[in-house]
């Protein structure tokens, strides 16, 4: 009986390995390449924050740094708020929480036409402290997370498009 489960439970791997199944929300480890993906050229994003999720989008895009023909650019307008959440009884804020936007546009290169929009946000909370140092850093630490998350969701898009929209050069 058990060799049978065994058998079972094989023959299903063997299947879901066969068909080239992989996680679309695993964490990737950023070493694999992907010829779609590098062609994608990401725009100047204005700002620190902007900086810091260009380098993000341009490492998950091309993480070795190979050079290729653009075939798409990627243009990102970032904006952020911080709303205090939690008061003290003297009125001063105790918590505070960063809401970042993000609006991206991704256009072909040949005809100058979008072939994908959207908008992503995040929010992230942090303790304002009496150490007015402590509190911006850790306001700082807040807005980079926010700005971490918005780059995996927007790499996560792009798998997503370019896995549906795959070249002929590129392998399978």
């Amino acid at each position: 009986m058990w060799w049978s489960r065994r058998a079972l439970i094989t023959s299903a791997a063997l299947l879901v390995a066969g068909c080239g199944f992989h996680p679309l929300y695993a964490h990737n480890d950023r070493r694999g390449y992907d010829p779609d993906l590098a062609a994608i050229k990401v725009n100047t994003i204005p700002d620190r924050h902007g900086q810091l999720l260009a380098i993000e989008l341009r490492d998950g895009l091309n993480p070795r740094g190979v050079r290729v023909e653009t075939r798409y650019t990627l243009t990102v307008e970032l904006s952020a708020q911080r709303h205090d959440i939690g008061l003290r009884p003297d009125g001063t804020a105790s918590r505070s929480q960063i809401a970042t936007t993000a609006k991206f546009v991704l256009k072909d290169v040949k005809g100058d036409k979008t072939v994908l929009e959207g908008t992503t946000h995040s929010v992230s909370s942090f303790d304002v402290l009496n150490d007015n140092y402590a509190t911006v850093v850790a306001q700082h630490s807040a807005e980079e997370r926010t700005v971490r998350d918005i780059g995996d969701d927007i790499l996560t898009r792009l798998e997503v498009y370019v896995s549906e929209h795959r070249s002929t050069s590129a392998p399978s």
